[in-house]
């Protein structure tokens, strides 16, 4: 759980000059990203004991995709920061209302950052 801490802050903190608001990115995807953001979050914090938890976290290390998309994170537009919002409370819901469980999350994290 410390190590995504720490390695989303760090990424946030880095600067990129090809950022989501440089390029047409639909408010769709960047509030699937949200979702996906809150998904990590919470299995980094509540699966622990799940059986892919340290492939998972150990690959976020790894993902172009994911460092991409963290340096990114920062130069959201305002725009694309109320998507990203609207994508973290849709993913809220679904996981306080039982609609997930650490294998699907694992799973979803996985099809984005694992293969990449």
């Amino acid at each position: 759980m410390k190590k995504l801490l720490f390695l989303l802050i760090y990424f946030f903190s880095m600067n990129n000059s090809s950022a989501f608001h440089e390029t047409d990115v639909a408010k769709k995807d960047i509030a699937m990203l949200g979702g996906l953001w809150t998904q990590m979050i919470v299995y980094s914090q509540m699966c622990s004991d799940d059986q892919y938890y340290d492939q998972v976290i150990d690959r976020l290390n790894e993902s172009p995709r994911f460092l991409k998309y963290t340096q990114e994170i920062e130069h959201l537009t305002e725009r694309q920061r109320l998507a990203w919002e609207r994508g973290e409370l849709g993913a809220t819901e679904v996981i306080q209302s039982g609609g997930t469980d650490c294998e699907t999350m694992a799973s979803v994290i996985w099809e984005w950052f694992g293969e990449q």
